[in-house]
């Protein structure tokens, strides 16, 4: 796997267990096990990643087929989350503003 271009980099305290460390400094060489570990983490997280988008993509299928729930999502689609009456009153504000200003 080859390595994305250096964007910079963050130093992390790791601690591992003992075994686990013996293992690693058994098996990489000194020089490369930060480069392994990197490689070992983008892996696991690409397939985490993955993992996750893979359940969401299922779950929208099911959803999908179950009529109850497409009625819903079509209803929260079309729904807005902001009043569409526009009942703010800038003249009163602006009153209320400067009448809290003067009081201080």
């Amino acid at each position: 796997m080859k390595a994305p271009p250096n964007r910079g980099s963050k130093q992390v305290l790791v601690r591992l267990p003992d075994d686990l460390a013996e293992r690693l400094a058994s098996i990489v060489p000194s020089r490369k096990r930060s480069r392994f570990l990197v490689d070992l983490l983008r892996k696991e997280l690409d397939r985490a990643s993955q993992a996750l988008s893979e359940a969401a993509r299922r779950l929208t299928e099911l959803e999908a087929q179950d009529k109850h729930l497409a009625k819903e999502q079509q209803l929260w689609s079309g729904a807005s989350l902001v009043n569409e009456v526009d009942d703010f009153d800038h003249d009163e504000f602006e009153r209320q503003l400067r009448e809290a200003q003067s009081g201080q």
